[in-house]
Order: structure tokens, then sequence, then C-alpha cells
């Protein structure tokens, strides 16, 4: 229940699976507040190769940040390489809350290839999840990339979840 005046966070996992090329899902959000229903537009263009995008090309496109042994995983570095002519400010639009930082460049010059960093907070490092981030270019279409980040924590000896929670703290 949301009191009256009230606001909260609500997450809409659109799983792209099965789909390719430019797709658009409008998921319903009903309220007590009365007809009509509200809906949320989703546009994507999901890219087979993403290898070939456009005006960045990111390398991993995926991150895997999972755990299947005692050392901790808390940290994953990516590439970005902008293929475009022009020089590209990177803007962060949307971020878990709570699970990471995520170090991005501020620009990129043309033909160029930086490096960038998911960093997990420590109070998270035991937990699985699917989640995402998503950032922004200044060109001109404002092009937004997301990158999906999977972590799977499996097969943590007693050793390695006391190195856990001493990171962590607990």
């Amino acid at each position: 229940m949301l009191a009256v005046g009230d606001s909260t966070t609500l997450e809409i996992i659109f799983s792209t699976k099965r789909y390719r090329g430019d797709s658009r899902k409008r998921p319903k959000i009903q309220t007590n507040e009365g007809p009509p229903d509200k809906f949320v537009t989703i546009i994507a263009n999901i890219v087979q190769r993403p290898d070939s995008t456009y005006p960045i090309i990111i390398n991993p496109y995926k991150i895997d940040m999972s755990q299947f042994t005692d050392k901790v995983i808390k940290k994953a570095k990516f590439k970005i390489t902008n293929v475009s002519d022009q020089k590209l400010k990177l803007t962060m639009v949307a971020l878990p809350e709570g699970l990471m930082k995520i170090k991005l460049p501020k620009s990129i010059d043309p033909g160029k290839t930086v490096e960038a960093e998911v960093k997990l907070h420590k109070d998270i490092l035991g937990e699985s999840f699917h989640k995402s981030f998503t950032f922004e270019m200044d060109d001109a279409d404002k092009s937004r990339f997301t990158v999906p980040i999977k972590r799977t924590v499996k097969n943590m000896t007693k050793k390695a979840g006391k190195k856990a929670g001493k990171l962590t703290g607990k």
C-alpha cells in the first residue's frame, strides 16, 4: 500500500531474448486512482550483432560477474570504443540502486577505446542477480546503450563465505 502523495520505484523488466530489431512494449500500470489505466512505452532497438553497433561498441556487451569458486568477484572492467567521427560525452541514465557503482569516462574521442568499470557494493557480494545499467551519448540521436549484468553465486565454501562476510562487515 502506498500512501497518497508518496512515491516509490517501480522496476519493469523487458527481456529481449526472442526479439530482434525495433521493438515496442507497453506494460499497463493499474492504480486505485481510477480509470483510465496508465501505460509506459518501452522502445528498444535489439541488435543481433553487438560488435557492429553505432556510435560505440561495448566489449564485452554483457557483463558476467558470476562467482563459482572461493575467489570473491567484486569488480569487472569493460571497454567502450567510439566508432563515430565525433567526440562523445557519456552520461549515466539508469543504475540499479544499492548494487553497484559504474565508473564511466566523461567522454571518448573519435576512434579511441576507453576502459570502464563496474564495482559491486560490499553488502551484496554474496547475492545473485540479473540487472542492467543504461548510459547515453550526446550524439544527434541521443543514443542509449543498456548493458546487462549477471551475477550467480554458487559453491562457496565456509572459508569463502567468511571472506565475503569480512568484506561486507557481517
